[in-house]
């Protein structure tokens, strides 16, 4: 198996301003402290709970990657240098040619602007709902072989679509690309095959979870358990005290 991207490596003289404030994320504590986390299946998929530092790890490796910050096709003209991650960490890359597609939650508003009604397969993507234009880029523009990041892809899919997603990027792993998934998505936890990282709030990363030792399938277990419960457990802890 040759992997487009074989490790994220902490840099030992970390600087900028990046460096202090990853310095409090869990995340990039866990690469300090382990030095190198290193890829060993073509499928990785990365979860724990907001605020452990999932998306911009995924952020860490797709600007050393080459991949623009704002995410989209690779096209090899960004310059990976200007960010400020690159002061905090650093990759090994494969010897093939890279190509792929980094689709970020944060900035597809803006990709799907960048292509107008010249989006794979000419459609305009803000004619779609999200998750429709999530899907039609995985469809149309995950072509070919290369490195494939995606950040909380299930974002605006419906639990049926989160389905069709999984079958489609075990597919596209089994065409011979590297696929790492940042994602809440129990479904997306299950894709066969794949290795799961759980970062947790103290600064671990677990490696090879099983699917059903994960938070996310946790509660979402316990919750169809018992979701009457769950939910008016929810509400009692979470409505404000009342001043006596």
């Amino acid at each position: 198996m040759s992997l487009y991207i074989k490790d994220i490596v902490a840099l030992e003289n970390a600087h900028g301003t990046a460096a202090q404030w990853t310095a409090q994320i869990p995340a990039f504590k866990a690469l300090q402290q382990a030095r190198v986390f290193d890829f060993t299946h073509s499928i990785t998929v990365i979860t724990g709970e907001n605020g452990v530092g999932k998306s911009t790890l995924l952020e860490a490796i797709a600007v050393n990657a080459g991949f623009s910050v704002h995410g989209g096709p690779f096209d090899g003209r960004f310059k990976s240098f200007e960010n400020p991650l690159r002061n905090v960490a650093k990759a090994h890359v494969g010897p093939q040619a890279m190509a792929g597609y980094f689709l970020r939650s944060e900035s597809y508003f803006n990709v799907a602007a960048t292509y107008g009604a010249e989006a794979p397969g000419w459609v305009n993507l803000h004619e779609m709902s999200h998750g429709e234009s999530v899907m039609h880029i995985v469809q149309q523009g995950f072509v070919g072989t290369g490195l494939y990041l995606l950040d909380e892809p299930e974002s605006g899919l419906s639990f049926i679509r989160q389905m069709a997603l999984l079958a489609q990027l075990y597919d596209i792993a089994a065409g011979g690309s590297q696929i790492i998934v940042v994602t809440h998505s129990p479904v997306l936890l299950a894709i066969p095959g794949a290795e799961i990282w759980e970062f947790s709030a103290d600064a671990q990363l677990h490696r090879g979870v099983e699917l059903e030792e994960t938070t996310a399938f946790r509660a979402l277990r316990d919750f169809m358990d018992d979701p009457v419960g769950i939910a008016d457990y929810m509400v009692e802890i979470t409505r404000p005290e009342k001043s006596e």
